[in-house]
């Protein structure tokens, strides 16, 4: 047996048996979707342009500057000012 499958035995072995059905049901899953994949069954989604067309939102001050206070965490209190911390 290789590594990989005796860590796997390892691990479902400890499982509840409801568990261990779950990990069978994923394999077997897994084994579906290689042999479709290898016999060319998954079909090929198309892309339609434009689907989610105004679906989607962006506030007007998305590209504004944030400034330093922004960037070095002033506005949120994460770091005092060298001024405030002396006071």
């Amino acid at each position: 047996m290789s590594a990989v499958l005796n860590k796997l035995n390892e691990i479902v072995s400890d499982l509840p048996e409801e568990s261990q059905a779950e990990v069978v049901d994923f394999a077997e899953f897994l084994h579906q979707k290689k042999n479709k994949k290898a016999s060319g069954e998954l079909p090929k989604k198309e892309r339609v342009f434009g689907m989610y067309e105004g679906q989607g939102w962006m506030s007007d001050d998305f590209n504004d500057y944030l400034g330093d206070e922004f960037w070095l965490g002033e506005d949120f209190g994460i770091i005092e000012k060298d001024n405030e911390s002396a006071a």
